[in-house]
Parts: C-alpha cells; sequence; structure tokens
C-alpha cells in the first residue's frame, strides 16, 4: 500500500445487518429442495450441457406437441417440464450468488488488504521506535516481531536483537 492513509473501505456491517443478511441466506436454504448428493454422485451424475439443455427443452415441445406419441406413456411430460423449470429457477440464483459471492470475496480482499498494509506499515514505525527507545515501544515490537520470526534472513544466521 503505497499510502497507509489511503484506507477503501472503512466501514463494518452492523450486528443487525448480519443477522438479517445470515437470516435470508437460512430463509433460501430452507426454501431449497432437499438434494444434498454424495461424493460419489456428484463424480456420476451428468451435468447439462448448453446444448442438452436445449435438446431436454426440444424433447418436452415434442411431448407437449404430440400427445399420441407413445413416449408419453413411458415417460412422465410433468416430470420433465418440472426438472428443466427447476433447473432454469436454480441457474439464475446460482448467477445472482456468484456476483454476491464475488463482491464478498472483493471486499474480503481489500479489507484484509488494508488491514495487513496498515498494521505491517504501524510495525514498522514500532521497530524505529523501539530501536530510538522510545518507553514501551520495545516490549510491543517483542511481542509482535514473532510473526516476522525466520523470514527475510539466511538459515542460520542470529536474529540481532534491539
Amino acid at each position: 500500500m503505497s499510502n497507509t492513509n489511503q484506507n477503501l473501505l472503512n466501514q463494518t456491517l452492523a450486528a443487525l445487518e448480519v443477522t438479517e443478511i445470515m437470516e435470508a441466506l437460512n430463509t433460501a436454504a430452507a426454501a431449497l429442495p432437499d438434494a444434498t448428493l454424495t461424493d460419489e454422485q456428484r463424480r456420476t451424475l451428468n451435468a447439462i450441457s448448453v446444448d442438452n439443455k436445449v435438446f431436454a427443452e426440444e424433447m418436452l415441445d415434442e411431448m407437449n406437441t404430440n400427445p399420441n406419441a407413445a413416449v408419453n406413456a413411458t415417460y412422465n411430460l410433468e416430470f420433465l417440464a418440472n426438472d428443466l423449470q427447476l433447473f432454469e429457477q436454480v441457474e439464475s440464483i446460482i448467477s445472482r450468488l456468484m456476483d454476491i459471492l464475488q463482491r464478498l470475496e472483493d471486499v474480503k480482499r481489500l479489507a484484509g488488504h488494508e488491514a495487513y498494509g496498515m498494521a505491517t506499515a504501524a510495525y514498522g514505525m514500532l521497530e524505529v521506535l523501539a530501536r530510538t527507545g522510545v518507553p514501551g515501544a520495545q516490549a510491543s515490537f517483542d511481542r509482535l516481531k514473532v510473526r516476522f520470526a525466520g523470514q527475510g534472513r539466511p538459515e542460520g544466521t542470529a536474529e540481532t536483537e534491539l
């Protein structure tokens, strides 16, 4: 961070906001069908490509427009229609969630970057204060320097005590 005073995010979420977000997520999870797969099922069940989805839609159309086709007696048109509708509903929800997830990841990265950048800059200042004998600085520096122990110096080189 070139300017340690630059802080693109300087806010937190209110406890009520976090509660509301978590409740909304719980409500969404509770509304979903119970279709948790095992690892084996995740490996073996087919995903649907765009071409295969179009094919399934065309088959549904065929079953709707040709009710006398023998296939209608064997395969449930309503099941196919429901599966396609659920697929599309979930696909749109996933798309929105992916946008939200990306935004959350960006907020998390930026907040972490700013927190760590400011902390390491302040630590550098604390090191200078400890070296110049400012009261109380040495104890704080000694407590925090373990984070960087063994970094940035050849193996076997003794750390210089301040």
